[in-house]
């Protein structure tokens, strides 16, 4: 792996990174996330509206393939390892690309379930040889930064891209939606030929003796990932919770979902790099994520008590809520930036990269459920229950992070030097 030097990226205060290997990767998640917007706009509605599936058909098509996906990113990560991320992850992107074109030769169920597997299987891989790949050219706060920056990068591509699918959206037509697979597809592979601008990254040394698989054997570290997945099913409130609670249980007016969205969207396109600059070490991390945890107990209870009062009423709690938990969002995504990376000993961060990103994907599988339990069906007293859940996994991050920090390899490693 190359060292971080003089060619160390870090974050400037304009709109640009500093020269060095963030601007390239910056350009490739821009273009790569207007694609992905893209289709998160049309995706569903081609696949019922044109191949004629039904919703049911197509949930459980990507619920399969994100059950395969969770067996990918380990084993691919590890490969970034013994064979270096950059040139993986450039061949895995443009393997991404080329499936998404086959969706347009679907024409029933089970073709678009092989094809949504292999494809979820690759993109969860290339996601975590991503996350090696941020790895070999970042280090310390910088790559706390980084990836912050490549977060709200990732935010607007993705905005960008959902408005430009506005438009397949308003002709309806087959012609319609498959140009935007098409673009999809176009600027999907130039963020995969940017990344060659990335200065290679030589593989890690081996050592054949020891276990392969020791991420998986890495049980503080686990814990660590299983507690910041606990805590990342806030992500998915405003998408699948909130969208129901206003319609169904408050006052407010329709278009106040689309507020929220746009509050969370604007501050963390604004906000994520400026929220990432106090937290330096896996113990500001913690700390950072069990205030996290403390606000999205406060937000929880503020999108409870939209159901009471009128729509003016409604509407504030709503906002200063989705405000709150947009902060939270913000400390706590930076602290997991700085866990994944940092618990990880340097020779298998790819590896360890794929334990993390699996769990991510865990939590968004299971958020849905668990919103639909809680808060969707409990009402008030079930948005209190996510509420005091969050808070108590914030809690004990502080805990268990200082367990990892006495356990991980990084730190063995250090004390045997």
């Amino acid at each position: 792996m190359t060292a971080p030097s003089e060619e160390q990226p870090t974050v400037a205060r304009g709109v640009l990174p500093a020269p060095g290997p963030l601007r390239p990767l910056a350009l490739a998640t821009l273009l790569s996330r207007v694609g992905n917007g893209l289709l998160m706009t049309v995706s569903v509605l081609y696949f019922n509206r044109i191949v004629g599936l039904s919703i049911a058909q197509v949930g459980l098509g990507l619920t399969v393939a994100g059950l395969f996906g969770l067996l990918s990113a380990v084993p691919l990560g590890h490969l970034a390892d013994r064979r270096g991320p950059r040139g993986l992850f450039v061949v895995l992107s443009l393997t991404v690309c080329a499936l998404s074109l086959v969706y347009l030769f679907v024409q029933n169920f089970w073709q678009f379930l092989v094809v949504s597997i292999v494809l979820t299987m690759v993109d969860r891989g290339a996601g975590a040889v991503r996350a090696a790949l941020i790895a070999a050219v970042t280090t310390g706060a910088g790559r706390v930064a980084a990836r912050a920056y490549l977060r709200a990068v990732t935010n607007i591509g993705i905005m960008f891209g959902a408005a430009i699918g506005a438009f397949a959206l308003h002709f309806d037509t087959g012609t319609a939606y498959r140009v935007m697979f098409v673009l999809d597809a176009v600027l999907s592979s130039v963020a995969a030929f940017v990344v060659l601008a990335i200065p290679r990254v030589a593989p890690q040394p081996h050592n054949d003796d020891g276990p392969v698989w020791i991420a998986l054997r890495d049980r503080a570290y686990l814990a660590v990932a299983a507690l910041n997945a606990g805590m990342s099913i806030h992500y998915a409130v405003l998408d699948v919770a909130i969208p129901l609670w206003v319609v169904d249980h408050t006052n407010a007016p329709r278009w106040t979902v689309a507020v929220l969205l746009i509050i969370n969207t604007v501050v963390v396109s604004l906000f994520q790099v400026r929220s990432s600059r106090g937290i330096a070490d896996p113990a500001t991390a913690a700390r950072a994520t069990r205030t996290a945890g403390l606000l999205l107990l406060a937000s929880m209870v503020l999108m409870a008590g939209a159901t009471w009062g009128n729509a003016l009423i409604a509407v504030a709690l709503l906002a200063v809520g989705a405000f709150v938990q947009v902060i939270a969002e913000l400390m706590q995504s930076s602290g997991s930036f700085l866990l994944s990376f940092d618990l990880a000993p340097g020779h298998a961060q790819g590896q360890y990269q794929g334990v993390w990103n699996t769990s991510m994907s865990i939590s968004t599988m299971v958020a849905p459920t668990v919103l639909a339990l809680l808060p969707l069906g409990l009402g008030v007293p079930g948005w209190i229950i996510l509420g005091v859940w969050f808070a108590v996994v914030g809690v004990l991050f502080v805990p268990v992070v200082r367990w990892a920090e006495r356990r991980s390899p990084v730190a063995s490693a250090a004390r045997a030097a």
